[in-house]
């Protein structure tokens, strides 16, 4: 049972990882003045992942 917990935990902090990944991703694009459909489209995967992983942590 440690074992399955200690994994589901790695994959939480690994999925948490790449929404951090995603957040300075979008950050770069702002503070770079990048194209406006560029920042839109990494914001709404940022979002599509956030969401994803708010719904797999409430089950």
């Amino acid at each position: 049972m440690d074992q399955a917990k200690g994994l589901r935990n790695y994959f939480v902090d690994n999925k948490r990882q790449d929404i951090f990944i995603q957040q300075e991703h979008v950050r770069q694009l702002i503070i770079q003045k990048q194209d406006k459909a560029k920042i839109t489209a990494s914001l709404v995967e940022l979002e599509k992942a956030w969401i994803e992983f708010k719904h797999e942590n409430n089950q």
